[in-house]
């Protein structure tokens, strides 16, 4: 790896036809036939790999690495910074669906999944091949082997329900749902980073490099590179075999998810910069859609959960996938009018639920509010079920018709709710809902108690169509040239959801993309329209971001530590009063506001004092913060280890 002087960034005039949003330079020439050139040829590139790969999740990786094992110059353009890269696949629950070896049991499921919606067969097939040995396949490349740390959660309290999701399909009892431990944080992730950062030699990898649009040729619409922003600098990168498309889904464009979903007010708990860039760009270059209403919801009462704004990444989120305070007894809710609209007490499956034999996404109203009385909130606290932050947002009131006024609702409305749920509570028949007989409770009558809710939202399946070589499709039906994706952009599952079959996309059509975007292509065809332009482009190794290594200020007795949270690194700065620590200060984190905030405000004036490791690991962690909390003991410890 050398430096490279910003001279050798060309900035001359762009020669690009008007899809690529670029200035033609002079006047276009009859070329005669040794003088032939491509429309290529007429593109000043500030940069050229063989494959240039968009996102830096499972599917973003893979394909990068699978790419480079074909023999192939790879680039990442991750639009996030370093600790922030990764999307879905660092958040989310780490594990992956596998279906024990048993392709045939494996297909039937699969097929079930899909609620009489139509999908190609030869889609099914390829995600049910992928996931039937997907045990196999995350092992030996990402384990060297190692399977020890491999368990199926089938019978686990809480996650076993999903293991498999839907128990009542043939063929579930051939499919699993497999961790590498249950232990928190970002176990499958890590290990995916970590073999990657092992070709580093073959895949430049630009953090903070958001791709902005796909070049095509306008002869034959092949993807001939990719337009991104660079160190604050617009960049022409030349893709010559392939584009990988893997930036994930839209649950944080609110515009997106209004037109698609159907949803207004929600929390988006996965990756909080999905906003949808990839599926926009692929739309540009003429791509088909597909899936585009399908997503997954929370493990919350009914898919709700706290008010917060996608994007922001301070949902807390509400898991009930269990019965528990909040979904039973005098525990209801209600929408905009005051009527109740789902069964509370069900067990979700990722959001959906119950109806006409499928389970389905709940159509929620304009606004949700969770109602419960004074016996209720008595076994809600104890249960510490609501977060102390929101607590200060509960409303409390004495009748119905003040409940009714204060959260807006229709007062005759909601007061003939809760009397009919009352009824329901004591015949134990709930010919609205559904809800179980030992799920209800008549409402007391002493307090009411309301509490504003959002849908709560987990990540988006749509996007542009591909096919079983992970081509992206144009509205014809036909592979756009050169353009690929992988991941939940353009997901497979258009209906019902098991649990894990997203990182196994990931891993499946990651390989399919990399493998095929690697592929030597045809040349493309003479043009004429534009003059030819010369180009200098960076290759393979002149510029990246692996390697970099920080600096941190440092005084007398201070020394800097690093500890890895949920979201990357967090950096301290210790200061030794003695052989005693006499202050932590947190320099750098990217944990999550309100939730890993907790541990990184409270904390470091509990490790005043401490002179040991043990006395570090003592300290007890901050509730609903432990994997932070975790990050931070971990980087006091490595501080304290370079005191001399």
């Amino acid at each position: 790896m050398k430096d490279i002087s910003r001279r050798i960034f060309l900035k001359g005039g762009m020669a690009v036809g008007a899809m690529a949003g670029m200035t033609v330079m002079g006047v276009p020439s009859k070329a005669t036939a040794e003088e032939a050139y491509t429309y290529a040829d007429t593109i000043k590139w500030d940069a050229q790999y063989d494959v240039v790969v968009l996102g830096m999740g499972f599917a973003g990786m893979t394909a990068a690495m699978t790419a480079a094992d074909a023999g192939a110059s790879v680039v990442i353009c991750e639009k996030m910074n370093e600790a922030l890269s990764g999307g879905n696949s660092k958040v989310c629950g780490q594990f992956f669906a596998y279906g024990n070896g048993d392709y045939d049991a494996t297909l039937k499921y699969y097929k079930k999944l899909s609620g009489g919606r139509q999908i190609e067969e030869e889609m099914v097939e390829t995600i049910v091949q992928g996931v039937t040995g997907m045990w196999d396949t995350v092992r030996n490349r990402f384990y060297a082997g190692d399977d020890s740390g491999f368990l199926s959660v089938t019978g686990l309290p809480a996650v076993g329900h999903m293991s498999p999701e839907y128990p009542e399909f043939e063929g579930s009892d051939k499919v699993s749902l497999i961790s590498t431990n249950m232990k928190g944080g970002t176990r499958i992730y890590d290990a995916v980073y970590n073999t990657m950062m092992t070709y580093t030699d073959r895949v430049d990898i630009w953090y903070e490099t958001p791709a902005l649009e796909l070049i095509q040729e306008p002869e034959t619409g092949t993807i001939i590179g990719v337009k991104v922003s660079r160190k604050g600098e617009t960049r022409l990168v030349r893709a010559l075999n392939g584009v990988v498309v893997a930036t994930g889904g839209f649950e944080c464009n609110k515009d997106m998810v209004q037109q698609y979903l159907n949803v207004i007010h929600y929390g988006a708990r996965g990756g909080q910069y999905n906003t949808g860039d990839g599926i926009l760009m692929c739309q540009n270059v003429g791509a088909q859609l597909w899936h585009m209403n399908a997503y997954e919801g929370l493990f919350g009462l009914g898919g709700t959960t706290w008010p917060c704004e996608p994007g922001t990444g301070s949902c807390a989120w509400l898991s009930t996938l269990v019965q528990n305070a909040l979904n039973t007894g005098a525990s209801i809710l209600v929408g905009t009018d005051g009527y109740r609209f789902l069964n509370e007490s069900e067990v979700v499956r990722h959001g959906h639920m119950y109806e006409n034999g499928i389970w389905e996404n709940p159509k929620f109203p304009e606004h949700t509010w969770l109602i419960f009385d004074e016996t209720q909130k008595a076994l809600i606290d104890e249960q510490e079920l609501i977060p102390e932050a929101e607590k200060a947002s509960l409303l409390a009131f004495d009748t119905i018709e003040a409940l009714a006024e204060g959260i807006g609702c229709k007062p005759d409305v909601l007061k003939a709710t809760i009397e009919a749920y009352n009824g329901y509570a004591a015949s134990g028949v709930d010919p609205v809902c559904h809800r179980e007989a030992q799920h209800m409770r008549a409402f007391d009558g002493k307090k009411y108690y309301a509490k504003y809710m959002y849908q709560g939202l987990l990540n988006t399946q749509g996007g542009p169509k591909r096919n079983q070589n992970a081509e992206v499709l144009d509205t014809a039906g036909n592979a756009i040239p050169h353009l690929y994706s992988a991941g939940e952009m353009g997901g497979v599952t258009v209906c019902m959801y098991q649990g894990g079959t997203n990182v196994a996309e990931c891993f499946i059509f990651g390989e399919i993309a990399g493998k095929n975007a690697a592929a030597a292509k045809e040349a493309l065809p003479a043009y004429t329209k534009a003059p030819k332009v010369e180009s200098s482009p960076l290759t393979l190794g002149m510029d990246t971001d692996v390697g970099l290594v920080k600096t941190y200020e440092t005084g007398e007795n201070q020394y800097i530590g690093v500890g890895k949270g949920l979201m990357g690194d967090v950096v301290t700065r210790v200061t030794m009063d003695g052989d005693k620590i006499g202050n932590v200060e947190v320099l750098e984190h990217y944990e999550t506001a309100g939730i890993g905030t907790l541990a990184t405000d409270a904390l470091p004036a509990q490790f005043v004092g401490c002179s040991t490791a043990e006395q570090i690991d003592a300290i007890d962690s901050i509730s609903g913060a432990t994997v932070t909390s975790n990050a931070l003991k971990e980087a006091v410890k490595a501080a304290l280890a370079l005191v001399k």
